[in-house]
């Protein structure tokens, strides 16, 4: 896996793994989805990756007030994660 995919999937599962239901939780979650799209931008500026990650990255808001769009999200991600794992499983 190259490392700016790696670099993504570490952030996707830390973001999934963080809580939403308060706002200081959202406001938090926020806070570290900067930081994950700057480094996209400036590090990482040739990596391919679907649109919808960034919706992702700018929806968790929405996620915590939508069960149906945050099952949705929530799944693009994971199945995400697991397809890069296991494309670099068969390098």
């Amino acid at each position: 896996m190259d490392e700016g995919t790696q670099f993504l999937v570490t952030e996707l599962e830390h973001l999934m793994s963080l809580p939403l239901d308060s706002k200081a939780e959202r406001d938090a979650w926020y806070v570290e989805s900067k930081t994950v799209q700057k480094a996209l931008r400036e590090r990482f500026a040739n990596l391919e990756y679907p649109h919808d990650l960034w919706h992702f990255l700018a929806d968790a808001d929405i996620r915590a007030r939508d069960p149906g769009y945050r099952k949705y999200q929530e799944q693009m991600v994971t199945d995400y994660i697991t397809k890069a794992k296991s494309e670099h499983q068969t390098r």
